[in-house]
């Protein structure tokens, strides 16, 4: 079981499959591929060989502007 997990945040849904597949280009095994949680947030994730579980996050609410 993982001790220590940590989530990268990215732009688009695009980029969390387009980090999945980087990852899995560079030999790591994906845990799961990405996908969108009923709640909007896209991600996918890795177990290091470290043990640590690796999030690559869109969770479009983080991207709102709220400016206007």
């Amino acid at each position: 079981m993982p001790q220590t997990s940590i989530e990268f945040e990215v732009g688009s849904e695009d980029a969390v499959s387009a980090a999945a597949a980087g990852l899995e280009a560079a030999g790591y095994s994906l845990l799961h591929a990405a996908k969108t949680e009923p709640w909007g947030q896209t991600l996918a994730r890795i177990l290091s060989p470290e043990g640590l579980l690796v999030g690559i996050s869109h969770a479009p609410w983080m991207h709102e502007d709220v400016s206007t």
